[in-house]
């Protein structure tokens, strides 16, 4: 995998403490270094009663200092555990969502910590949804304590992220010495009304060969890694969230869409964050979604 930086949402939580964890682990694999971002957005203050423009009230120096122990703390901790990982940290004064979206863009690797969401997270949005979201370089979710033994996931579609998925979730596979299956959802185009009729049958089968043949270009890169095709019946998004359970990593693809997209049609990649127990790696394909 590329040496490019990973970069951390980090703001002292046990969310972000687990995502460095999961960082480090990433970057001592892969020689990466590793940048902790703090991003806060610290709001001004005018008196009800002022007559005269004033000026925004930005954090003091009790403040600073504090921010900058905690990250202190975070390398001085990153040290002791991984000691051959290059560590630093910044801080941004702005919306962590914006902060880690723009640092993202000279990263290989954006990683953040997040629960599963309720449904009033998942209506407003979280760091986690936008990052995801707007991202230019693949983003990992963390959570969950998998087991090292436990497989990675991806799901695989027709979109022209599907190589980059693969790819991505063939080295995860290779350097974790872990399996892979590679799953494909597959909504039958009668509702699933008579799924051993002689039309779906061929559907199925026709499925099967398009992922074995895409799936065969990467496994001949890793030889070594064991990989399972699988064509599950159902939306892509269900699908892939019910595989991801006992898995340590599920990958999926994710298009930069538009914030009324989102909204009106949450993608595979919303349905992950939303219902996956595991860890969550969303690959972009580059190019806006109409």
């Amino acid at each position: 995998m590329p040496s490019q930086k990973i970069v951390v949402g980090y703001d002292g939580s046990p969310d972000a403490r687990k995502a460095a964890r999961w960082a480090l682990d990433e970057a001592q694999r892969t020689d990466a270094p590793v940048e902790l971002l703090y991003a806060y957005e610290w709001p001004s203050y005018v008196p009800a009663a002022a007559m005269m423009p004033a000026a925004a009230v930005y954090p003091d120096a009790d403040t600073d200092d504090a921010v900058g122990d905690m990250l202190g703390k975070a390398i001085a901790a990153a040290g002791d555990s991984h000691p051959c990982v290059q560590v630093q940290a910044r801080v941004e004064h702005g919306t962590a969502a914006v902060a880690l979206t723009q640092r993202g863009a000279g990263a290989g690797l954006l990683v953040v910590g997040g629960p599963r969401h309720s449904a009033v997270r998942t209506l407003l949005g979280s760091t986690s949804a936008s990052v995801s979201a707007h991202a230019r370089c693949p983003v990992v979710v963390v959570r969950g304590e998998p087991r090292a033994t436990d497989p990675v996931v991806a799901g695989v579609d027709d979109s022209p992220a599907a190589g980059l998925v693969l790819g991505f979730a063939f080295e995860q596979a290779a350097v974790r010495g872990v399996p892979l299956r590679a799953v494909h959802g597959w909504p039958p185009p009668d509702g699933g009304r008579d799924l051993l009729s002689d039309a779906n049958l061929s559907a199925v089968a026709a499925e099967r060969r398009r992922l074995d043949e895409i799936v065969g270009c990467w496994r001949r890169r890793f030889p070594a890694v064991p990989v399972s095709t699988e064509i599950l019946v159902g939306p892509p998004g269900e699908v892939l969230a019910e595989a991801a359970a006992g898995a340590q990593l599920v990958v999926a693809g994710a298009r930069i869409r538009r914030a009324l997209r989102v909204a009106l049609r949450p993608s595979v990649g919303r349905h992950l964050l939303h219902r996956a127990r595991c860890s969550i790696a969303l690959v972009h394909a580059g190019r806006v979604e109409g």
